[in-house]
Formats: C-alpha cells, sequence, structure tokens
C-alpha cells in the first residue's frame, strides 16, 4: 500500500497558497455584465434583431454578459442626462444625432480613440464612414462614439392607392403632392363619410424635427443658417412652405383630423392601415407598417421617392438625415468589454443585419455600395442616392428649444390663433433671442 506523502513546509505553504489563489481566478473569469439601453429594445422588430446580435455577442465572448435596459425615446435624453449628473447610467447606450454634442461637452461620452489606436488607427477606421457621421461624434480630436445606422426621410407612397385616383407616379413637386393629396381625400364608400386622406404631417413632438424640416428644405429654406448663427424663417422660401402646409390642414383638408396631435408612430399607422396615402418617413417604415399590418404587404405596396422640390431636378439639400450611434459610459467599469460590444454592434457584418431586418442603411459606405441585398433593391438603392441630398438638424444646444419654438408657431397658425405669417415672424424673432443666448 502507498504511504501518504510527508507534508514539507515548502509544500504546505504552496497548498495555501493556492487555496488563497483559487478563490481570486474564480472571481476574474466570472463574466462582467454590462447594461445595454437603447429606445428600439422596446420595438418588436428591432428588438428581436437586437436580441440575436446579443446572443451572438455573447457566444463569441463568454466573459460578458448583457442586461438590456430599454428606454423611452421620448424620455431618453432626460433619464440619461439625470443619471449621469449621479455618477450612474448605462454602460452602453444609443443615442440619435441631436443631443450627441450635448452630451460630449457634458462630459458623459467615453472618447474610443485610446480603443482604436490600438486596432489599426483611429484616422484608418474613421475613414470607413461617411464623413457626417463622424462629424457628429467627433470633437477637439477625440472619438466619442461609433455610427451604427443612417438614413435619410423620403416619401413613402402607397402605389395602387395612387394609381386608382389617376396618379401614376410620386409627386415630384410640391404643386403635384397636393394636386395627389387632394384626390386621395374621400370616402372609401360612395356617399359615405371622408375617411381615407392624401397624407398627414408629424406635428405632435415625437418625430417633428426629423419629418416638417423636409418641406422647408424642399421649397428651398431651412430653419437655421448652414452655421447655425442664424434663422432663415424670415426668408420667401420659409414662408412659402410654412403657408403651404397650413393650407394643406385648413384649405385643402387633405390630412386626418387631429394632426397637431399625429407624432411618427401616429403616421406609421394611418400608412399601415390605408388611411393616407403618402407620408414623409425613413426606411425603417418597411418593417414597422409591415408588422402593424399584414394585409398591407407593405414591401410590395409601399414605394420610395425623393421629396418633393418647388422646382423639378433642383439640385440642393432637401431632405434630413437621422442616425443612430453607440456610447459608452465615462463611469462604466467594464470600459474594455463596453468596447467589444460597440465594437461588434457597428462592424461591417451587423451592419448588413440592421439592413436585412430594419431595412436601414449603413453609416460605412462600403456596405451601401457593395452588399448585394442594398444593391438589388430598388428602394435602398434611392434611400443611399438621397444621403447626399440630405443633412443633420442643427447640432447645437439650442436645437430643442428651437424646434420646439417653431413647432408651436405652426400649431398657432393651424388653430388661426395667428396669421400664418404673424406666426412664423414670431417664431424667427424668438429664434433669434435663443441664438444670441449665452449657452
Amino acid at each position: 500500500m502507498r504511504q501518504p506523502r510527508t507534508l514539507t513546509r515548502r509544500h504546505a505553504l504552496g497548498v495555501a497558497a493556492g487555496a488563497l489563489a483559487a478563490p481570486v481566478v474564480a472571481r476574474a473569469a466570472a463574466p462582467v455584465t454590462l447594461t445595454y439601453s437603447d429606445w428600439h429594445l422596446a420595438e418588436p422588430v428591432w428588438g428581436r434583431s437586437l436580441a440575436e446580435a446579443f446572443a451572438r455577442f455573447e457566444s463569441e465572448n463568454p466573459d460578458v454578459k448583457i442586461r438590456p435596459e430599454p428606454v423611452a425615446y421620448g424620455q431618453r435624453d432626460v433619464r440619461y442626462a439625470t443619471a449621469f449628473r449621479g455618477g450612474r447610467g448605462p454602460d452602453v447606450f444609443a443615442l440619435d444625432s441631436n443631443p450627441v454634442k450635448q452630451f460630449i461637452r457634458e462630459g458623459w461620452l467615453l472618447d474610443l480613440t485610446p480603443f482604436l489606436e490600438k486596432e489599426g488607427g483611429a484616422a484608418a477606421w474613421a475613414g470607413q464612414f461617411y464623413e457626417p457621421t463622424i462629424k457628429v461624434v467627433s470633437e477637439k480630436g477625440g472619438l466619442f462614439g461609433a455610427p451604427q445606422t443612417y438614413v435619410p426621410i423620403v416619401l413613402f407612397y402607397n402605389k395602387p392607392m395612387l394609381e386608382s385616383v389617376g396618379v401614376a407616379g410620386a409627386p415630384a413637386t410640391w404643386e403635384a403632392f397636393r394636386d395627389a393629396a387632394k384626390r386621395l381625400t374621400a370616402p372609401s364608400k360612395p356617399g359615405g363619410p371622408v375617411d381615407r386622406w392624401g397624407t398627414t404631417m408629424v406635428l405632435g413632438q415625437g418625430g417633428f424635427d426629423l419629418r416638417f424640416p423636409v418641406v422647408l428644405r424642399g421649397f428651398g429654406g431651412d430653419i437655421l443658417s448652414p452655421d447655425y448663427t442664424r434663422s432663415r424663417l424670415d426668408e420667401p422660401a420659409a414662408r412659402e412652405a410654412f403657408s403651404y402646409v397650413v393650407g394643406l390642414i385648413n384649405d385643402d383638408k387633405v390630412m386626418p383630423p387631429g394632426v397637431l396631435q399625429v407624432d411618427a408612430n401616429a403616421a406609421r399607422q394611418f400608412l399601415a392601415t390605408r388611411r393616407i396615402g403618402m407620408a414623409f418617413e425613413a426606411a425603417w417604415a418597411y418593417p414597422i407598417t409591415a408588422e402593424m399590418n399584414k394585409d398591407l404587404d407593405a414591401w410590395n405596396t409601399l414605394q420610395v421617392a425623393p421629396v418633393p422640390m418647388k422646382e423639378a431636378g433642383a439640385n440642393h439639400i432637401r431632405t434630413t438625415l437621422n442616425m443612430k450611434s453607440l456610447h459608452i459610459n465615462p463611469k462604466s467599469p467594464n470600459a474594455e468589454a463596453a468596447w467589444r460590444l460597440v465594437r461588434f454592434l457597428t462592424d461591417r457584418q451587423r451592419a448588413e443585419k440592421w439592413y436585412l431586418d430594419n431595412n436601414l442603411l449603413s453609416p460605412r459606405r462600403a456596405v451601401n455600395a457593395e452588399f448585394p441585398k442594398i444593391r438589388e433593391s430598388a428602394s435602398a438603392r434611392l434611400m443611399a442616392q438621397e444621403l447626399d441630398h440630405a443633412a443633420f438638424m442643427p447640432l447645437i444646444p439650442q436645437w430643442p428649444e428651437i424646434n420646439e419654438t417653431f413647432r408651436q408657431s405652426l400649431h398657432a397658425a393651424v388653430t388661426r390663433t395667428k396669421t400664418p405669417d404673424q406666426a412664423l415672424a414670431d417664431a424667427h424673432r424668438q429664434v433669434e433671442t435663443i441664438l444670441q443666448r449665452k449657452t
């Protein structure tokens, strides 16, 4: 029988050291948990897509677990600001372009440059993306986010509905748009009440800033000058566009009742249920309306076209851009793992997935130019072309207040509290005052 080995002092110390080290090794191997916050988590199509991506990431990174934290789009910025001021907040989170510059200045976004310099360099990484997307996340030599999706607003129209009233294709001018809207506005049954309209505008808070300015730009105007230093609401193009929309609502009556409260989701509901024939939307409208009403056959029924212009063929900025980007909380205790997640969710393979699942174009030029599914789609090709005729809304801290001031002036004109000229003149003066105020 083998005798047990005598325990020497050296061996005893080794065993003791091993016993002390074992829990440390176990703790180091335990997965870290990253909180990920995004308004898209609550949406059926996007939510499924993100869940699949998280599962793939966790399988490739077994040392990381993701805890999703949905946030309502309308509450997002306030909730994040409150959390970050208290030294809390999610590890990784999504923003659209509007608040990014303000979040950078507040110190709420981690500079990704140190990670990028270890992986081929920040300049090489940034060169893969459309220049406007990098400008959004850049400040004073730093890169404070990674672009994830990039789309313009375009005109969505129900082709069979337009054909049924004698309109063969998408209206290219605002006069043609008005004519098509008037033809579409009618009872669905002879002798019945009007229950189908030509279009709607998003005049509620949710989505106004991305959609309504396409009318101003389509007329050749805008809310602010290109350098964001002065109001352009006193220009003839702004007056013409403003009066045009008020006329569509009050005189032509081509929009459903209650238009002042219509947000982006309500507009998509109208489009999905065939209550309107035209709307200004982004690429995500395809999967969303398809989910809302499977009988619509959205992918075949809905077509896309450029935003109408005052004069057909005019070559100027005529629409707006939406970009979703991912960011890391500077207070995150797991910044390296957070970077791995951000890098994964914004890589080329995921960009292709976001298109396949959500019909969203990529901020990576090569994906839009080379991915076969995008090249094969007429709607995707058109939207990719429209990126060159689009611009972001003003990336300045005063923008939310300016946007709301303009929206309220439009409400005043529609409700006839003021004439269109009075409402717009008041908005112009208020915007000038906001711009002169120190932030």
